[in-house]
């Protein structure tokens, strides 16, 4: 996608990256997770499942599935 940062040693499976979004390093992005537009994850974040909306910055794991706001 179009401006996305992926950093060095992130992992990303079976997920969906929204336009000028950034996941940081060792961050880990599994199991469908949704990131919508200028949505930044932090360093060393995990996220199973989540569904983020636009415009959000995730500085805490997402351990189930669920929307974040």
């Amino acid at each position: 996608m179009r401006g996305v940062r992926v950093k060095w040693h992130a992992c990303i499976s079976s997920s969906i990256i929204g336009w000028h979004s950034t996941v940081g390093q060792w961050a880990r992005v599994d199991n469908m997770t949704i990131l919508g537009e200028d949505v930044h994850v932090c360093d060393e974040i995990y996220s199973n499942g989540g569904v983020v909306l636009p415009h959000k910055e995730i500085k805490s794991n997402i351990l189930k599935p669920e929307i974040v706001m």
